[in-house]
């Protein structure tokens, strides 16, 4: 298993962290290192972040975050949780801790705008935000989080559960019409004005199997079938 688990690059920087619990930043054109940013020693290091134009690096680890002054190298903030994502624009990212569910935040606030979910879910396996931050769509399932052994694989499990969510985060709502429809993975319009996904199902009568594709209105909650 390699020790680097994560590694983003924007303006100019490429931002990696390791097992050991270090996050390094490096000039991408010259691979120098800028900065080496300590966290818990021996915790996984599980996301990380660069904001702000390059300004800010932020780290995650199992339980919390961290967010440093790439400049000067100092800390800036320490948040009690782990972050997930941030949106687009990079002014909300959200968090899954058990029991607590699903919250959104504000950046550079850190202030919890709601709780998108609040009961009982496996944890969060990949996500993604529409193009214009109004929806964030999340998929759970069984063996997530893992542990920092399994770290990125998900923990064994005895079935392997998966759910799909869509949330309006103008009304901080769960869209329940997206969660019957227990859609596959998929991805926003560019426009954001839809979310397109595929199933696969196996006809009872030969049992062949086909794939369909679906568009759900994010403006009325309706489905209807995508010609192929």
């Amino acid at each position: 298993m390699s020790d680097e688990v994560n590694v983003v690059q924007a303006g100019g920087y490429q931002v990696s962290g390791n097992r050991q619990g270090q996050v390094t930043v490096r000039e991408i054109t010259s691979s120098e290192v800028i900065r080496t940013f300590e966290m818990d020693e021996g915790v996984v290091v599980r996301e990380v972040f660069l904001l702000d134009g390059g300004k800010t690096i932020a780290a995650c680890q199992k339980d919390h975050a961290i967010f440093w002054n790439l400049a000067t190298g100092k800390q800036i903030y320490r948040f009690p949780k782990r972050i997930y994502g941030f949106s687009n624009n990079e002014r909300k990212f959200f968090t899954y801790k058990h029991p607590d569910g699903v919250s959104l935040y504000a950046y550079p606030e850190l202030t919890q705008i709601c709780e998108l979910l609040n009961r009982r879910m496996p944890g969060p396996s990949h996500f993604l935000f529409s193009p214009d931050d109004r929806f964030l769509v999340v998929w759970f399932a069984a063996g997530y989080p893992s542990n920092d052994k399994n770290y990125p694989r998900r923990n064994p499990v005895r079935a392997a559960h998966a759910y799909t969510k869509l949330f309006n985060l103008d009304t901080c709502q769960e869209i329940q019409e997206f969660s019957r429809l227990r859609p596959g993975k998929g991805k926003f319009s560019p426009d954001s004005r839809f979310y397109d996904f595929k199933k696969t199902w196996q006809s009872s009568a030969d049992s062949s199997w086909s794939t369909t594709s679906w568009r759900f209105d994010l403006t009325t909650y309706e489905l209807r079938e995508i010609s192929q």
